[in-house]
């Protein structure tokens, strides 16, 4: 058995087969951008049909880690399989999960001649009331959810028919679902640019917005055309999608309808209330320069926490990244290793001072019941201390060998009644207490 593209005066009868054949039809000639043939010698055993991803799958943008920004620019490196059809006359077993995997081993270069792209990810539906979908597991597809249940009515719009699909992707390279994740790697085929496409919705942009009101603005009071707290929240989902420069900074912005530059907090002009304007190259470079970035990491740090629920169980600690260039400390989900908060300072040696500032950028009570845990170098009180009194965790440090000094006070404390730095909290009132007598608790 072989597999090839189709010839142009082989596509009349593959469109013929499948209209007679398959239960959707044939699809259009624009949703045909590769058409495959499987043959044994020149009989034609299977059809199969590839056109352009859909725009928006969120069981598929979910499996990615897609935001709508990403989306946009990697859609290029999705295909559909919008069409499979083994025909009826030399049907045998295991004939369609052969197919497939020789159809997803050819399809990358076919439509690299084709469209000009490599693609990364293949995607198809499959109807639940006819199919089980059992050739594509077989072939290595991935069931990943289902449809919303809609279904394209013209070319703008979605009409809902409430009969959902299962959703089965398909990696076309062993590292494609990572780079396809990765938001700093340019991949070759991507669009360069995402106009119009915020990375989180509306709602939360507002919010990032307000959080930073309070960080103070280094510039003078007069002219202020552009809100600082504006700014600063463009400014951080731009370095979460991977701007490293003023000039992507400002291009990332300037991409942003002006709804989406209004939800950030961005004014409108007073000429044209239609018209939000974004900031130049030079305001953003004046700003970033006079800012204080540990003012801004505090208050980005209780705006993340205020988005997230945390775990019952978390960790703490630092690393030296690449040679002493920076020091990062990270409070994360012990289980996932998931970060939840992470401050950041240029040079070695700083891990004890940023898990200090860290914690104490925590509003009150964030980590009340949670356990976290860390190594030894946490073994300190003035770290311990507002863990537990000010935020009301249970704490767990690690102590080594070559602290016996404090492996001793460790244990003679731990052999008192109450746990290490206990809040004492008033014990309600009952028939056989009532003189006030406090309840330790950790």
């Amino acid at each position: 058995m072989t597999l090839r593209a189709a010839q142009s005066d082989e596509l009349p009868a593959a469109r013929a087969a499948l209209e007679a054949e398959h239960y959707l039809g044939a699809p259009k000639p624009a949703e045909c951008d590769v058409v495959q043939l499987a043959l044994r010698g020149e009989q034609v055993l299977a059809i199969l049909v590839w056109t352009r991803g859909s725009q928006k799958l969120a069981a598929r943008d979910a499996w990615l880690a897609w935001d709508p920004r990403t989306r946009a620019r990697r859609l290029p490196l999705v295909v559909q399989n919008n069409r499979f059809l083994v025909l009826s006359r030399p049907r045998q077993p295991n004939l369609a999960s052969r197919v497939l995997g020789l159809a997803v081993a050819a399809l990358p270069a076919q439509w690299q001649q084709r469209r000009g792209v490599t693609p990364l990810l293949a995607e198809t539906f499959v109807d639940p009331e006819r199919y089980q979908g059992t050739c594509y597991k077989a072939a290595g597809w991935i069931e990943v959810g289902k449809t919303a249940g809609c279904g394209r009515h013209g070319d703008d719009y979605y009409v809902r028919h409430d009969k959902p699909k299962r959703l089965w992707l398909r990696p076309l390279g062993d590292d494609a679902p990572r780079r396809l994740r990765d938001p700093l790697e340019s991949l070759p085929g991507e669009k360069p640019r995402a106009f119009g496409q915020s990375p989180v919705p509306v709602k939360t942009a507002t919010s990032l917005a307000d959080a930073l009101f309070t960080v103070t603005d280094p510039r003078r009071a007069q002219g202020l055309q552009f809100p600082l707290h504006a700014m600063l929240a463009a400014a951080v989902l731009a370095i979460a999608c991977g701007v490293t420069t003023v000039a992507g900074l400002f291009r990332f912005v300037q991409e942003l309808n002006p709804a989406q530059r209004r939800a950030l907090r961005f004014r409108f002009s007073p000429r044209n209330r239609d018209l939000v304007p974004p900031p130049g190259e030079s305001c953003w470079r004046d700003v970033l320069q006079r800012l204080d970035p540990a003012e801004l990491a505090r208050a980005v740090v209780q705006w993340q926490l205020e988005q997230t629920k945390l775990p019952p169980l978390l960790a703490i600690d630092g690393k030296t990244l690449h040679r002493g260039l920076a020091t990062l400390v990270t409070l994360c989900d012990a289980q996932t290793g998931e970060p939840l908060a992470q401050l950041a300072r240029a040079g070695p040696g700083h891990e004890k001072t940023l898990a200090h500032t860290l914690i104490e950028s925590l509003p009150p009570g964030t980590l009340d019941g949670s356990i976290v845990g860390g190594d030894a170098l946490y073994a300190d009180p003035a770290l311990v201390r507002p863990l537990v009194q000010d935020q009301g965790a249970v704490t767990l440090v690690q102590l080594k060998d070559n602290q016996p000094t404090t492996v001793a006070g460790a244990e003679a404390a731990l052999a008192q009644g109450s746990p290490l730095f206990f809040r004492h909290r008033p014990r309600p009132a009952t028939a056989a207490s009532t003189n006030g007598t406090c309840a330790p608790s950790a």
